[in-house]
């Protein structure tokens, strides 16, 4: 997925990840992927960091 094409996803998911109710299955669902595995792929492909990461604490 090209960089252009990703950008939807990627700020649908930095803004689902924002809320902790969700669950990363939940996210990836939403998002068009076929498990939580691809979408942690691509999320790292985004952003450089694992999904898990948005959520922790700084």
């Amino acid at each position: 997925m090209s960089s252009k094409l990703g950008a939807p996803h990627r700020s649908l998911a930095e803004r689902y990840l924002k809320d902790v109710a969700m669950s990363q299955t939940e996210i990836a669902f939403l998002l068009g992927y076929s498990d939580v595995s691809s979408f942690s792929s691509a999320f790292k492909r985004w952003t450089g960091f694992a999904p898990g990461d948005q959520r922790r604490p700084v």
